[in-house]
């Protein structure tokens, strides 16, 4: 064998194990509450991002695939403009969780209303508030505030599993969350209303903080799914008073967001 070739051999073998190494858990478990905290402060570190993704939805009754440009800022604000193959603008969507607005340019009729219940099921086969949507497109989850905090060790992946449960409004929040970035990776949300999973992968350091670059919704039957694949992404951006607003085009039919 020709030295090249056997370091070459050697090189592939350190990276894929060190690839394949799991994070290590300490012998002695911290406190839940400290991991839940450490979990709020990495969420606390992103409050908003602007990118471009290929978002592909799947339901029983409804398949969506398509680039999207991408704004979502806490608690609840959205913007999101479909494009065709081209990359012309199909659909215009704003929302800030009180109100939507909607533009349609192929048809030039213009949509606004009240955000209620069911406001984004012509997108979504799922019924997400949009502060929901953005806690998930944000690389986590709400993290209502629990009345019950408990913490295990998942040796298997080198993960904590952080168990957060509100029995008085039915509601309980699984993460698997790394050990030494406080990440999420795996939720299951369970609430009277809607309960659904979330995955996290594709982690990439962008303004000092790894960033999912892949994320997966999908319903607690598994029949309804949704993925989020970012080409581009600015995290944290700096705000324009333009960004979650969208004016009545001119000439453009009005219509009550049906």
């Amino acid at each position: 064998m020709k030295p090249g070739t056997l370091l070459l051999l050697l090189l592939a073998s350190v990276l894929f194990s060190s690839c394949a190494t799991l994070p290590t858990l300490p012998a002695v478990p911290p406190p839940a509450e400290e991991v839940f905290q450490q979990v709020i402060s990495r969420r606390e570190m992103l409050q908003g991002l602007k990118g471009l993704v290929q978002v592909r939805v799947s339901s029983p009754g409804k398949s969506l695939h398509g680039q999207q440009v991408l704004f979502a800022r806490r608690p609840g604000f959205l913007r999101l403009e479909s494009l065709s193959p081209l990359g012309t603008p199909l659909l215009y969507l704003v929302t800030d969780g009180k109100e939507i607005r909607l533009y349609d340019p192929e048809e030039n009729r213009y949509y606004q209303g009240d955000y209620r219940a069911g406001s984004l099921s012509f997108a979504l086969p799922m019924d997400l508030h949009p502060s929901e949507v953005v806690n998930f497109l944000l690389g986590g989850c709400s993290l209502a505030d629990p009345d019950q905090i408990s913490l295990r060790a998942d040796s298997s992946e080198g993960l904590w599993v952080l168990e957060l449960h509100s029995p008085s409004r039915g509601i309980t929040e699984t993460l698997w969350v790394h050990p030494q970035f406080f990440h999420i990776l795996r939720a299951d949300l369970r609430r009277p209303s809607v309960s659904y999973r979330l995955s996290f992968s594709d982690f990439r350091q962008v303004k000092e903080i790894l960033f999912p670059h892949r994320m997966g919704l999908s319903s607690e039957d598994s029949r309804t799914r949704i993925s989020v694949v970012f080409s581009e992404v600015e995290l944290n951006p700096a705000w324009e008073t333009q960004d979650f607003s969208l004016p009545v085009p001119r000439g453009a039919m009005v219509f009550p967001f049906p």
